[in-house]
């Protein structure tokens, strides 16, 4: 029974089929096709390390066609993605009255007391040194400030800190300030902000600190601000460098 089978198979596979819509005989539900068979002897010797001929390869151009124009931006991507960070400004400038806020300390009879920066500044050549973070290693940056500031002729030198007052003087005890030295707490960092010093409470250099203030040296006569200027060099180093 297979023999028949393959014979009617074989006779179909070769006998072409012609259709024609013209001839009246032709049942009209029915419709014929040409049938047409080509005979590809297949090859049983394909070497897997033999590469392929370049007839039977593809390449990115025959896929998805030539490359397009050139851009009409010439500049790296990954240079337009670095950016550098804009330098830090304070929001007060020379000439601006000092911010009118109120700061702490504790005076020698372990008392705290509060002072207005208005009132700080009245008749005096008053300079505020800025820092981060009290006994940090930076520190001695800070000893640098305040004798530069008192060969420029400050009557008062303040270290102001978004710390509370306790913290303040313990510090200045450390650094054997004398009474021309004030260590200024700036607890709910109020003077921080209204000079746009403060840091940036995400980032990953905080260490667990709350809001802290940049690096910064402020000078004032009379209430009125004569220079203003961020620590350049905060950039570089982490909220409290281990260095």
């Amino acid at each position: 029974m297979a023999a028949p089978v393959n014979n009617i198979a074989a006779t179909f596979a070769t006998v072409p089929v012609t259709s024609s819509s013209s001839s009246s005989s032709s049942n009209p539900h029915q419709t014929k096709f040409s049938v047409s068979t080509s005979h590809k002897s297949i090859s049983t010797s394909w070497n897997l390390h033999k590469p392929l001929p370049r007839s039977q390869t593809t390449s990115p151009f025959s896929l998805y066609g030539p490359p397009g124009p050139p851009p009409i931006s010439t500049v790296h991507p990954r240079t337009r993605m670095i950016t550098k960070p804009n330098k830090p400004t304070l929001s007060v400038s020379i000439g601006d009255k000092i911010p009118n806020v109120t700061l702490s300390y504790l005076n020698r009879n372990d008392i705290v007391k509060s002072v207005t920066l208005s009132s700080l500044c009245k008749a005096k050549k008053v300079v505020f040194v800025g820092v981060t973070a009290p006994f940090s290693p930076n520190c001695t940056r800070f000893v640098k400030r305040v004798k530069s500031a008192r060969q420029k002729g400050a009557d008062l030198i303040a270290c102001v800190a978004v710390s509370d007052v306790f913290v303040m003087r313990a510090w200045g005890e450390s650094l054997a300030v004398d009474e021309r030295v004030m260590m200024l707490s700036d607890g709910l960092g109020e003077l921080t902000r209204t000079l746009g010093a403060s840091l940036n409470p995400t980032s990953k250099d905080y260490l667990g600190l709350s809001v802290r203030s940049r690096r910064f040296f402020l000078a004032a006569f009379n209430g009125v601000i004569t220079s203003v200027e961020f620590d350049e060099e905060q950039a570089e180093d982490t909220l409290v460098s281990t260095k």
